[in-house]
């Protein structure tokens, strides 16, 4: 028996007594199924995140049979509150787990003038304009401070107003943890990472953020401003993936660069992601938890590297094991299991991993969602701990790189991810192709804090019928709390001067003010190695990127007779679907003087096709923000553009006459329309050197950095932040 008590903070004392409940044995936790201590009847659980989802009156809300098409057993019946995450909880539904004797600390903040504005006004639905919107900055105002209360990570407190109250948790003889570094000796230890008068600078009340914010015209002559100062906070980014461990497109670098940018301006910042395969660098820290996903029981081990002021944090189960070549292959219900199991044990990482000994704890946090693959982690978030007291201070934004995916599935497979059944509601989308469907991406959206996409011009798009992929109606009625913001690159792995796969076989680094040399021995450096014709007058085009319909492949292949045609030479790089893959071939045989097709991906012949190439072709149907026009113009190549996205926020018509613009773009996806603009730039490229020269040092001259970006993304991670 522990007590408890603590002087009121206006003066009232308030005494409490808590029964502990006994531990239940290894082996019931392991499976067993001992008889259940009594319900408390005066206090509400919330669900438990592992059992059969329930209602808001702790109803059970799903039965046995198996459901219907979906390829899985039926969810198992709700297990007791009492063996949640499979680990002996008591009545007050606290974990007992093995720990050092604990001092928990409620906290009721005193009385305060400060007052947070709330507008009862709802959202109003925003119609597109005909035309994406100018660029225009906007500034965040700083107001005034709010009380707040930091929650021990592993407890729920029974709050009474105008009291403090200190009690020592019981030491009950409990379940042996695994073996764990010596410094899990203090994990539990709250005083040493939670802040209980954490101060709040401010909350901005213009929700409204102009579009075009992250947009081209900003990358010029910015400001970063200072670092972040006393708005330091707890970032966790959750991806799928994480350059350099896994990687297959723009998401990959993201989640590499972006932490590295954000921990550079002060703030603690936090990776998650799957652990594909045996990272050399990642240690196990030896914590271990039950997680269920689509009704099966999954042991979940952390690992964690620290690196470049981030922590990497990956989460190792049999189910992400030997993906790395694959990581969103497999059927739909596997797919929706790897993801239902991550974003559940992503979202307690802050309380579960010490990393550096001193665990993130749920003060002054924020998580970053990327794409549907972790839209589950904003709902997991607020169905099981922010309605339920816990986590109260903690916000979350999602990002949306590619809405074409959506994590689409049946409604009645929604009972996997034992979710509370009025939730459904958020998930519910109708689709006039597809009929009535659960929709992982439009409950993510709804549920979450804030919202970024990755560039103003794709904002744009998705408010269209034509571009929002069903999705239009749900981003226009959330506008009020999203914004687009362009990537950034890693000046570290993509910059001339420096790239290591610049630095043999003939090529290397260079510089604006060593471009002509430097260029044309990388160009013929990339011939030799692909066994092209070394000539230094004819123009290399490459391609680099994933073989299918988005990126405009096809595109390519209807213009082909016409660019063989051409004095050219032809360089593609990707992998994909495999009748693109064979065409490459197919291509590279039929004109083998001219055109090489190397099907995989190697990251090093991708720096050297950027690198050598004089152009760079980017035929997409649709680009959310693209990251290869900004890596081809650090290194002189100047790119050739559909103009949609991101391309057109990032690539400005070249204009002669004002000697402007960073490469050629074109309006409509089709063969002749890339022809056109190709043919301009060939034009340009052997008659008029010195507009061609222009073209290359203004795009050389770009500030693409990710500090830029760092600082626009720290402004949304403050809006979330005070957002009430």
């Amino acid at each position: 028996m522990s007590s408890a008590v603590a002087a009121a903070a206006h003066g009232s004392q308030v005494a409490e007594r808590r029964d502990p409940v006994k531990t239940l044995d290894r082996d019931a936790a392991e499976g067993g199924a001992p008889a259940p201590p009594a319900p408390r009847q005066d206090a509400a659980r919330p669900p438990s995140m592992n059992g059969t989802p329930v209602n808001g009156e702790n109803k059970s809300t799903g039965g046995g049979g198996a459901t219907k098409d979906s390829g899985l057993p039926a969810p198992a019946r709700a297990p007791h509150p009492s063996t949640q995450n499979r680990v002996p909880v008591n009545g007050e539904n606290k974990a007992n787990v093995a720990s050092p004797p604990t001092s928990i600390a409620e906290v009721v903040a005193p009385d305060s003038a400060a007052t947070i504005s709330i507008s009862d006004k709802a959202p109003e639905s925003v119609v597109p304009a005909e035309k994406p919107p100018p660029s225009s900055g906007s500034n965040f105002v700083v107001s005034a401070s709010a009380p707040r209360l930091d929650i021990d990570s592993d407890v729920e407190p029974e709050l009474k107003k105008g009291a403090v109250i200190v009690e020592e948790a019981p030491n009950p003889k409990a379940l042996s943890p695994p073996a764990a570094p010596a410094v899990q000796e203090d994990l539990w230890d709250f005083k040493k990472y939670i802040g209980f008068e954490e101060p709040v600078e401010a909350k901005d009340d213009g929700w409204a953020v102009a579009d075009d914010a992250g947009s081209f015209e900003h990358h010029q002559n910015h400001d970063s401003g200072p670092l972040a100062g006393e708005n330091v906070m707890n970032v966790v980014v959750v991806a799928a993936e994480c350059s350099p461990w896994c990687k297959t497109g723009g998401l990959g670098d993201v989640a590499g660069a972006l932490p590295k940018a954000l921990a550079k301006r002060g703030h603690r910042v936090m990776v998650v992601v799957p652990r594909y395969g045996d990272y050399e660098e990642a240690y196990d820290v030896g914590v271990r938890k039950y997680y269920k996903a689509a009704g099966q029981d999954m042991e979940v081990n952390y690992f964690h590297a620290y690196i470049d002021g981030v922590d990497f944090v990956f989460i190792d189960a049999p189910i992400f094991r030997h993906r790395q070549e694959d990581i969103y292959g497999g059927s739909r219900q596997e797919i929706m299991k790897r993801m239902i199991l991550f974003c559940k044990a992503a979202v307690e990482v802050p309380w579960h991993v010490p990393c550096g000994g001193v665990p993130y704890g749920d003060g002054n946090l924020v998580f970053i969602a990327n794409d549907w693959h972790t839209a589950l982690l904003p709902v997991y978030l607020k169905a099981y701990y922010r309605d339920h007291g816990l986590m109260q201070y903690t916000r979350s934004i999602m990002v949306i790189h590619n809405i074409a995916h959506q994590g689409r599935g049946p409604v009645d497979e929604f009972p996997f991810t034992e979710l509370p059944e009025h939730y459904l509601e958020h998930f519910r989308l109708y689709d006039p192709v597809g009929g009535e469907h659960a929709n992982y991406f439009a409950a993510g959206l709804k549920m979450a804090d804030q919202v970024v996409v990755v560039s103003p011009g794709y904002l744009w798009e998705l408010k269209t019928v034509e571009g929002g992929w069903g999705l239009h109606d749900i981003i226009r009625q959330n506008d009020w709390k999203t914004r687009g913001i362009v990537n950034g690159i890693d000046n570290m792995e993509w910059n001339p001067e420096v790239d290591v796969h610049l630095q043999s076989d003939g090529y290397t680094n260079f510089s604006l003010s060593t471009l002509d040399s430097g260029k044309r021995q990388c160009k013929e450096a990339l011939q030799r190695e692909l066994g092209l014709q070394v000539r230094a007058d004819v123009p290399l085009l490459g391609f680099i990127g994933r073989l299918d319909g988005q990126k405009g492949v096809e595109i390519i292949a209807d213009a082909m007779p016409w660019i063989v045609s051409q004095d050219v030479q032809l360089v593609m790089l990707g992998t994909g679907r495999h009748d693109l893959e064979s065409m490459l071939r197919h291509f590279e045989r039929e004109h083998h003087d001219k055109v090489r097709g190397w099907v995989g991906f190697s990251v090093r012949l991708a720096h050297r096709i950027t690198a050598g190439a004089d152009a760079l072709l980017m035929p997409s149907r649709f680009e959310p923000c693209g990251l290869n026009q900004l890596y081809a113009m650090a290194y002189g190549t100047v790119p050739v553009v559909h103009a949609v996205g991101g391309l057109r926020d990032t690539v400005p018509p070249f204009d002669p006459f004002n000697h402007s613009g960073l490469g050629w773009t074109f309006d409509r996806a089709e063969a002749h329309k890339l022809i056109e603009a190709l043919g301009h730039c060939l034009r340009t490229y052997r008659d008029y050197k010195e507009s061609w020269r222009g073209l290359q040092e203004r795009g050389m001259s770009q500030d693409f950095s990710w500090e830029h970006a760092a600082k626009l993304y720290e402004d949304v991670l403050l809006k979330a932040k005070y957002q009430w």
